[in-house]
């Protein structure tokens, strides 16, 4: 009996270490596998990220061929800013406070387009490198014709048109040249006060915001301005593409 017990408990102890020895064994396959699957997922992520990059800079192809344009608009726009200001200073008639209240507004919007400045530089240059790598030119878009109906505009007596672009907005005034605002000078720009007050005098009037496809940023501030501080009616049309805007159907 004495024997048979050794016996048992010797093949009790073998079966146990063969056991154990089998999990370490399988233990460690599984570290491995897991190791191959954590690093397969991260190759995964990484191709999808780049994919979401190429994306994205494709789209900005073809919403920011005019930033050359853009740039130089700006400059220009600080160059006419700067004259206002200083003739602000020499204005004789109206009162120290709104003379006071107008200078400070220019001021803003010129702190405004120097903060801009530099992003958009940097944007251009960016886009100016992609130019130079694409192997073909891209098709430039059709043009957009906004027609009116179909979403209230003919309860309005007129319509006033604004663009809203990845950086600010255009005034569309029907017979002359378009107005830019950057996205940053939108609460403190003199021309877009006096655009949204030239609204308020029209009898039943609309301003009809026309979004890009990166242009619901400006949008929003344009939108708040024209409805808090003017208390105008305002709508808004998505555009399917960044091509010319066609309102001949409003003339």
């Amino acid at each position: 009996m004495s024997i048979l017990a050794c016996l048992i408990g010797i093949l009790t102890l073998m079966i146990s270490v063969m056991s154990r020895l089998k999990e370490m064994d399988q233990e460690g396959k599984t570290e491995e596998e897991m190791a191959r699957a954590v690093a397969r997922r991260d190759l995964v992520a990484e191709a999808k990220k780049l994919e979401q990059e190429i994306a994205k800079l494709d789209e900005r192809m073809k919403t920011e061929r005019a930033s050359a344009a853009e740039l130089e608009k700006l400059k220009d726009r600080q160059i006419v800013l700067r004259d206002q200001l200083e003739d602000l200073t020499k204005a004789k008639g109206a009162t120290d406070v709104e003379l006071q209240k107008q200078a400070e507004l220019l001021r803003r919007e010129l702190a405004a387009l120097k903060q801009e400045q530099p992003a958009l530089a940097r944007q251009l240059a960016d886009l100016q490198q992609q130019l130079k790598e694409r192997k073909e030119a891209p098709e430039p878009p059709k043009s957009v014709q906004v027609r009116p109906g179909g979403t209230g505009l003919d309860m309005a007596s007129v319509i006033y048109f604004v663009e809203c672009h990845s950086t600010g907005l255009n005034l569309l005034d029907r017979g002359k040249k378009p107005v830019r605002v950057t996205t940053a000078a939108i609460p403190n720009s003199a021309e877009f006060k006096a655009f949204l007050a030239r609204v308020k005098k029209e009898r039943n009037p609309m301003v009809l915001f026309l979004i890009r496809k990166e242009g619901y940023n400006p949008y929003r501030w344009a939108a708040h301005e024209a409805q808090e501080k003017f208390e105008l009616r305002t709508g808004k049309l998505p555009l399917p593409n960044n091509g010319p805007i066609d309102l001949t159907l409003f003339d």
